[in-house]
């Protein structure tokens, strides 16, 4: 059994409380979904709020237990959700290959699993032909540090590593852009300069309160940014 990782709870419960910027997210990938949508690592939901709201059917589904009890508290009322298990690590559940989904969502989660050409494998293994993957990782080698090792992070991604990944395992790359702009300069800082392995939890509500003021950047397409955003068809 995969064991709960007190770092990663923490992160999810800070993560919880920013409802903007949570919702700027799936502001991001919304328009890529499709109506059966499987999420991979749905933590404690902070996405899947979203994902179900508009009518979607959707499959959340977590490795550790603790966040599918969390899963199943919050959503176990909403009929067109569902609560399971999709290990990246392992072939993908029967069930999905045997019935695939319009569209995979992937929000900071390859980052964790060390052979993630296998686990691009496996997501697209679970989606119907032409299908879509939404996908978030964290962007810039250079970015890498001491919250990334608290939270088990293997890598951060470039541009053209992910697309390359993206492409060897059976995706069309339809778009990719960076995300997130502001925060990257106070991630070298908290992560690189000052090692910290968290995120203090003032920088963390000052990007909820600023997210009128961070979608600006949708205008200038920005060079760099914290997270990359893929939208990939299989």
């Amino acid at each position: 059994m995969v064991e709960e990782s007190l770092a990663l709870t923490a992160t999810l419960d800070q993560l919880a409380k920013l409802d903007r910027y949570n919702h700027w997210i799936y502001e991001n990938i919304s328009h890529a979904l499709g109506r059966r949508v499987l999420e991979v690592g749905s933590g404690t939901g902070n996405i899947t709020q979203f994902l179900h709201a508009e009518g979607r059917k959707v499959m959340a589904t977590d490795v550790v237990q603790s966040y599918r009890n969390e899963l199943e508290r919050l959503f176990g009322a909403h009929p067109n959700v569902r609560v399971g298990k999709f290990d990246l690590t392992a072939k993908a559940p029967d069930a999905f290959v045997a019935d695939p989904f319009d569209s995979v969502v992937c929000l900071n989660v390859l980052e964790h699993i060390e052979d993630d050409l296998f686990a691009l494998a496996q997501m697209r293994d679970s989606l119907a032909p032409e299908g879509s993957l939404a996908l978030l990782v964290p962007a810039h080698r250079f970015l890498y540090g001491s919250f990334d090792r608290a939270v088990s992070h293997f890598r951060r991604y470039e541009k053209r590593e992910l697309a390359d990944k993206l492409k060897k395992t059976g995706f069309a790359v339809r778009e990719m852009k960076f995300f997130s702009l502001a925060a990257a300069l106070p991630w070298l800082i908290n992560g690189r300069l000052l090692k910290r392995d968290y995120i203090p939890t003032g920088q963390a509500n000052l990007a909820n309160l600023l997210v009128p003021l961070l979608k600006l950047e949708r205008l200038i397409g920005p060079p760099c940014g914290l997270s990359l955003i893929a939208i990939a068809q299989k």
